[in-house]
């Protein structure tokens, strides 16, 4: 039986790519968030960079190093500040907190809209539950410091080569011409619409929503605006449900509590003020400027988040931006 050389050759050589890409996979696995976040930081500060650069006379390594070092304050400063407010509020909140929880979970059970007592004793079981996994949470969060540490420290070296050879590299991929110029133009522009009209409609947004929460408990004495803010900061993000389900509840307890003029300006400055800057900003930043109906736009930061993370708000609309210009490719090619 006469051997085909060159056939086999070519399975072997399919068999060594595969495992090959494989093993490359397998690498680069612990590095991919890292490589994300890297590309979504640098698309967001490549205007500045590109200003940076100009007046730096096109030197590439000096205009990266300076952009990263920017990006570095613009996002630690505040963190440090926010985090520094954080601990010292969240110690205040749990001690101010933890002697009323039972009688809070006692007038919670009477407000239940349950007869049957097991209903209502599994509710407010889970109410001490969540209590605990909470604190479980933050005490795991903190034990992987380091690991945190070690993916900002990745991020922030793939930044650099981002701002200083990124341009270089799509040169490259242009010169190979596995994909035609216009497409590869497209997709570089819908990228960077998609990530800049998520940082600004869902980030930014938050930001602002959280900034005016924390306001908001300042202005009616109620304690730790830092903390509270920061959580609605972190539940601004989700298109629904949102700051209300903080700020709500607390104007309702000043309501209970006698302060009822303080309860009665926290609500009307969470429907006025804060949903109003979500109801305006979210939409003109994301639907109007992707061209997402608001279910797609829910769709795509919801489905991102349970899939792949804090990550997927900006993958989970990015993957669908993507999907619909390759169908519209499709059927232009079609048609």
């Amino acid at each position: 039986m006469k051997i085909d050389r060159n056939r086999v050759m070519g399975i072997i050589l399919i068999i060594v790519s595969v495992l090959s890409l494989y093993g490359v996979h397998l690498v680069f696995r612990p590095f991919y968030q890292s490589m994300l976040w890297a590309l979504i930081i640098g698309v967001t500060f490549w205007p500045i960079y590109g200003w940076v650069r100009g007046l730096a006379g096109r030197r590439s390594s000096v205009s990266s190093l300076i952009v990263v070092t920017g990006v570095i304050l613009f996002f630690l400063v505040p963190a440090i500040l926010v985090i520094r407010s954080l601990v010292h509020q969240v110690a205040y909140a749990y001690e101010a907190i933890q002697p009323l929880m039972p009688e809070i979970i006692e007038k919670a059970g009477h407000y239940l809209p349950f007869k049957d007592v097991a209903i209502q004793e599994s509710i407010t079981e889970g109410l001490r539950e969540s209590r605990k996994a909470i604190v479980g949470y933050l005490s795991s969060a903190t034990g992987n410091i380091l690991s945190i540490l070690f993916q900002l420290a990745v991020t922030v070296l793939l930044l650099f080569f981002i701002f200083r050879d990124g341009e270089g590299l799509l040169e490259k991929i242009k010169g190979a011409s596995l994909i035609p110029d216009r497409d590869m133009d497209i997709f570089i522009k819908e990228t960077g619409e998609v990530i800049r009209a998520v940082i600004y409609g869902v980030i930014i947004t938050a930001m602002i929503q959280g900034l005016l929460g924390g306001i908001g408990f300042w202005l009616t004495g109620l304690p730790a605006p830092v903390l509270f803010g920061t959580l609605m900061f972190i539940l601004a993000i989700v298109p629904f449900g949102g700051t209300p389900l903080i700020w709500l509840p607390a104007a309702l307890w000043l309501i209970y509590s006698g302060r009822t003029g303080k309860g009665i300006f926290l609500m009307a400055w969470g429907v006025l003020v804060i949903s109003m800057i979500d109801n305006f900003l979210r939409p003109y930043f994301i639907s109007k400027r992707l061209g997402f109906h608001v279910i797609l736009t829910f769709i795509g930061i919801v489905g991102g988040m349970m899939a792949f993370g804090f990550i997927g708000i900006f993958l989970g609309p990015l993957l669908l931006a993507i999907s619909l210009r390759l169908f519209e490719m499709y059927l232009k090619v079609e048609t």
